[in-house]
């Protein structure tokens, strides 16, 4: 990558590492000091020829080029960085690492890695959150409400009111008194279209003239 590449590309991750700061989860690390951490990058198409690694320094104080890698195992580390303890290297199946070594407070911060394949396509990984030292905090169990249960016996005026209990108790008697009487009227209409027309005509001639 030319000077002029890399300024650029520093210049378009800190428009962006914003966006990549991660939340409280397992993006977020806190190894204890003088303890060694080893960072990973992976790359899907197994394409990748360099990796590079970036930090943004804790509290968004500055910005910092660790290194970059290829895959001759070419390694360029940036300016005051401290080479034995920064080491990038490649395992199998396009996956970069990055270890450091006696790891110290001061290297708190989001640490971020970019690939970039043979068409120098970059693509860019979530980050990590290191706290060196810091102990992880712990999280208030969230209590679920206990779920209201529906009221027995008698329906009284108070239980009416209630969405859940006596209603249907009353709903259903309604729903079969319904349904009786449409069977009723059913029938009866059924009943009289079978009767002869001479019937009817009868039947309607006995019926009192008001």
């Amino acid at each position: 990558m030319t000077p002029l590449a890399l300024v650029w590309t520093t210049v378009c991750l800190w428009t962006t590492v914003y966006s990549l700061i991660p939340t409280e989860s397992h993006f977020v690390r806190y190894p204890p000091i003088n303890d060694t951490e080893v960072l990973t990058c992976e790359c899907s198409s197994r394409s990748c020829q360099t990796v590079f690694w970036f930090r943004t320094f804790h509290n968004n104080s500055g910005f910092q080029f660790l290194l970059s890698l290829n895959n001759a195992d070419r390694t360029s580390h940036g300016p005051n960085l401290d080479k034995h303890r920064f080491k990038a290297s490649k395992r199998d199946r396009g996956i970069f690492t990055l270890r450091i070594i006696k790891i110290r407070a001061e290297d708190a911060g989001l640490y971020s890695c970019m690939l970039q394949n043979q068409k120098e396509n970059e693509l860019w990984r979530p980050g990590v959150l290191l706290r060196p030292g810091e102990t992880r905090p712990t999280l208030t169990p969230v209590t679920k409400p206990k779920p209201q249960g529906i009221p027995r016996g008698r329906c009284t005026k108070s239980n009416y009111e209630t969405p859940k209990g006596c209603g249907s108790k009353v709903l259903w008697p309604l729903v079969g008194v319904l349904l009786t009487l449409a069977v009723a009227l059913i029938y009866t209409l059924y009943y009289f279209s079978r009767l002869p027309k001479k019937c009817r005509h009868q039947f309607a001639k006995k019926r009192p003239l008001k």
